[in-house]
């Protein structure tokens, strides 16, 4: 009894360490690490598996095994295959037992149990274990303990998806889905002086949809609703991952190009311009015409040397792109300079 008691002492122990880690946590990439070193240590008896939900809530994946357990992480099941998820309660099967199988265990080597982890918003994933001994049944403190668990983790899990959420939102435009303009003037900043400290250049593009109060006044503001959430769409398909697109305002959108020097930040420009040419978007069954987009192109250090100098440089090149007669790139006070102080590539020319 006194083993006993001192065992399950330690594992409430490690089971509020666990707790402590995962409140501590700012991203759910952080928690799993925590779940899967700590489980190990208060449930040694048992190879399990954490599978959580995706984006779509249609499958399961596996995130982390322990204890040798058969599932290979990043396997992925579907949610009506797991009867935990369908019924919302612990679901135990015996070994040899082919009565309501879950899919996540059938590679399982004898008796099992899947509990869901449950969140206010509902299930986020499960937790499957499987015993190392046989048995028929467990113990109502072995049950305890992992209902404790679980109800950590899903708490954890809970906090860290609402607060990714809350982060979301906070620098991403709701319509378009790129970062908006407290993000630019933040990661601008932060991409300047990385540069500054490592001498290299950081390009920077302006460009905006031609003629869209046109185009708005002529097919209603919900068709232009849906231009700017198909540029959105195109623009995180087409730009590198370390490229920053944000929404600067209305049509208006700023990109920040890091490593990139004028010439390379014109010819991503360029590629843009031709891209967006190529778009087909359509609203409600009617294609709405071809969409062009004027650039303004500047760059660190050669436009300015703090974020409202490159701003107002890449500005006022995408005014020179209009003024020029529109689907164009600017580059600003690059080679010989017109009257304005920009040269202009249009088209088939540049």
């Amino acid at each position: 009894m006194v083993h006993e008691l001192t065992r399950r002492q330690a594992r409430a122990v490690l089971l509020a360490k666990m707790g402590k880690l995962l409140q501590s946590s700012t991203i759910i990439a952080e928690a799993i690490p925590i779940v899967l070193g700590f489980a190990p240590k208060i449930f040694p008896e048992f190879r399990a598996a954490l599978l959580l939900l995706n984006a779509s809530r249609r499958q399961l994946e596996v995130v982390g095994t322990w204890t040798d357990c058969n599932l290979a992480v990043g396997t992925t099941f579907e949610t009506d295959s797991c009867w935990a998820l369908r019924t919302g309660q612990k679901h135990f099967v015996e070994e040899n037992d082919a009565t309501a199988r879950n899919a996540p265990a059938s590679m399982a080597k004898g008796s099992y149990l899947c509990i869901p982890i449950m969140t206010q918003g509902g299930a986020v994933g499960i937790l499957h274990l499987e015993p190392k001994a046989s048995t028929r049944e467990l113990s109502e403190t072995a049950l305890l303990l992992i209902s404790s668990l679980v109800e950590q983790v899903g708490l954890s899990i809970s906090n860290l998806k609402l607060q990714e959420a809350l982060q979301h939102q906070s620098i991403r435009d709701a319509l378009t889905g790129i970062f908006n303009r407290r993000h630019l003037e933040e990661t601008l900043e932060r991409e300047i002086r990385r540069a500054a400290r490592t001498d290299q250049p950081v390009g920077a593009t302006m460009f905006d949809l031609d003629h869209f109060k046109t185009f708005n006044d002529t097919f209603g503001h919900e068709a232009g609703d849906t231009v700017l959430r198909e540029l959105g769409t195109f623009l995180a398909r087409s730009t590198r991952a370390e490229d920053t697109p944000c929404r600067f305002g209305g049509e208006e959108v700023f990109m920040i190009l890091p490593g990139a020097d004028l010439e390379g930040a014109r010819s991503r420009a360029e590629r843009l311009r031709v891209g967006v040419r190529g778009l087909s978007v359509t609203h409600q069954g009617k294609p709405v015409g071809r969409i062009t987009i004027s650039v303004g192109v500047a760059g660190f250090p050669a436009h300015g040397q703090s974020v409202s100098e490159l701003i107002a440089a890449a500005d006022a090149a995408l005014y020179q792109a209009k003024n020029a007669g529109r689907d164009r790139v600017v580059l600003a006070e690059l080679g010989e300079e017109t009257e304005s102080g920009t040269m202009a590539y249009a088209g088939a020319g540049i």
